[in-house]
């Protein structure tokens, strides 16, 4: 092995420890480098490596309570392309929990090292990161100057040579294929590998290439294998997620990603595509829960945005109706100081007039109609002065609140605006277009509300015709209502049971059932379903 010439190379030591950045530090210096910058501050570390291109950092992932850590740097030195493939980044941590671990790998640090090291086992890791990196240069040169060409002629020439790093460079090398939309060249490599050890992302390419042909089944097939093999690799959980999200099937989805979130439950971005898909699930409760977790987790990160805010709020908003009162009040509380937060830190009159809105209708959903009117009026106020400085998307959603508060006419001026101005965007227009379609309107929920009840009781009072009316009514409203689902198929069955001849509503059961077939075996509706759902396997058998 060439011996490493340290001397020339900077390093950037990140540790919260003065005494272990004090030994790091004279660690450096015995390897021969000159330069050597340290730091224990998130922000420091942000501008040195936005000013200077390091060679080494050895990332602390402690850095204290309430404060970025270790995964949170390099997520967002990556992100802003603050750092190169050249630099040897080595994250060292005293946790070791699995969770921490895979969120902090999901990045690709070079190198991870556990507490506690010694120095030679520091020095070992960089020799080999550098062993590597100075193997691939020309590849990572190539690949910086977007030269997909040489990129795929120099990696043929180290797999040509069974290089330690054949493997990596196929990856590579298929991946130039793919984005050159040279498909079958890609395929080629991809069918070769992918039950090879340690070639998972081959398999990946397969269900990459099955998505391109439409074939979702195949697509399916490919990730779950992946995951099967190696439950930890959770490229594979995002990737099915994504197929069955093309194929229609937001709750498989969900479901996918929510099995993610067990293996590794750090992700910000994971947790936030699983809390999108809840809301489109209407699953509002997980939804809540989920985009809570997604501003904590996102605090101290490059993901920290309004949105995780806001999406907060308005999963909230949705569930409250199901709440009990006293946790109803703890997590409207939890959403007032959110909403003022984020209007201290990200202080735009877009997001002004949101939150007083969204405030407004959390003072209403606790019975504060004084507070309620008063966040309205406010946010009424900025509207009429400032409507210009909004963009297309704040539009959208001010109006959907404006709706839920019972300012339709207001909303509906709003997006006529917004359409007339936008008539060649199509989003925009399918967005403004989707609003129309859907009950966003307190009012419209209260009748769900009353039709659901309605259903119930022409039930309970033995009217199972009107009752299977009322109830169809209700999830027109809301079609993914798990607790809706499950009311009307109660009926369906008591209501087939009592008069054979309507085989409709057996019918119609079977079609709920295998609506609900994905309900979570740790929800509150699962064991009801098992129940309902035996029943109806009983009225088959019979019938």
């Amino acid at each position: 092995m060439n011996k490493i010439e340290y001397s020339k190379m900077r390093f950037l030591i990140v540790e919260s420890i003065s005494q272990s950045r004090d030994a790091l530090k004279l660690f450096a210096n015995t390897l021969g480098t000159l330069s050597v910058d340290t730091s224990n501050r998130a922000s420091d570390v942000l501008t040195l490596c936005e000013k200077i291109q390091f060679d080494v950092i050895l990332l602390g992932y402690d850095l204290g309570e309430d404060k970025k850590n270790g995964q949170h740097i390099l997520e967002e030195l990556r992100s802003k392309k603050f750092i190169s493939r050249h630099c040897a980044i080595v994250m060292i941590t005293a946790e070791v929990s699995q969770a921490m671990v895979l969120a902090a790998l999901e990045h690709k640090p070079d190198e991870y090292l556990a507490k506690p090291y010694t120095l030679n086992d520091l020095s070992i890791r960089l020799a080999r990161c550098f062993a590597k990196k100075t193997a691939m240069l020309d590849i990572y040169n190539a690949m910086d100057n977007n030269d997909s060409q040489q990129v795929i002629s120099l990696c043929q020439d180290i797999i040509s040579i069974n290089s330690i790093y054949k493997n990596e460079c196929l990856g590579i090398q298929s991946r130039q294929y793919f984005e050159l939309k040279q498909f079958g060249k890609a395929r080629d490599i991809y069918q070769t590998y992918a039950c090879s050890p340690n070639c998972q992302w081959a398999a990946i390419g397969l269900g990459k290439i099955a998505l391109l042909d439409h074939d979702y089944d195949l697509a399916v097939d490919c990730f779950n294998t992946v995951i099967e093999n190696n439950p930890l690799y959770l490229s594979a959980y995002d990737w099915l997620a994504n197929t069955y999200q093309l194929n229609k099937e937001p709750l498989l989805a969900a479901a996918i990603l929510e099995n993610a979130l067990v293996v590794s439950p750090l992700s910000v971005p994971r947790l936030e595509k699983y809390a999108d898909l809840c809301l489109t699930n209407e699953n509002f409760d997980k939804a809540t829960q989920a985009f809570a977790k997604t501003e904590a987790l996102a605090f101290h990160s490059v993901h920290r945005k309004p949105d995780n805010t806001l999406h907060f709020v308005e999963a909230l908003l949705e569930s409250m109706t199901d709440l009990e009162p006293q946790k109803s009040r703890r997590l409207s509380n939890k959403a007032f100081k959110l909403l003022t937060d984020m209007v201290r830190d990200f202080n735009t009159i877009e997001i002004k007039i949101h939150s007083k809105l969204l405030a407004a209708r959390l003072y209403d959903k606790i019975k504060d109609p004084r507070l309620a009117k008063e966040a309205l009026k406010e946010a009424e106020l900025l509207l009429i002065n400032c409507k210009n400085q909004i963009s297309p998307v704040g539009t959208i959603a001010i109006a959907k609140s404006l709706i839920a508060m019972g300012k339709k006419s207001y909303a509906d001026n709003l997006l006529t605006e917004l359409a007339h101005v936008n008539h060649d965007n199509s989003p925009i227009l399918t967005q403004i277009n989707t609003i129309a379609d859907k009950p966003y309107g307190d009012q419209e929920k209260i009748a769900a509300q009353s039709a659901l009840e309605l259903g119930v009781s022409l039930y309970k009072k033995h009217k199972y015709g009107l009752a299977i009316d009322k109830l169809n009514t209700a999830l027109v409203h809301f079609p993914n209502h798990t607790g809706i689902k499950l009311n009307l198929l109660q009926v369906l069955l008591v209501s087939f049971e009592k008069d054979n001849e309507r085989v409709g509503d057996l019918a119609q059961a079977e079609m709920l059932i295998k609506a609900l077939t994905l309900t979570d075996s740790t929800s509150e509706f699962y064991i009801r379903f098992k129940k309902l759902s035996d029943k109806y396997s009983d009225i088959t058998k019979i019938s």
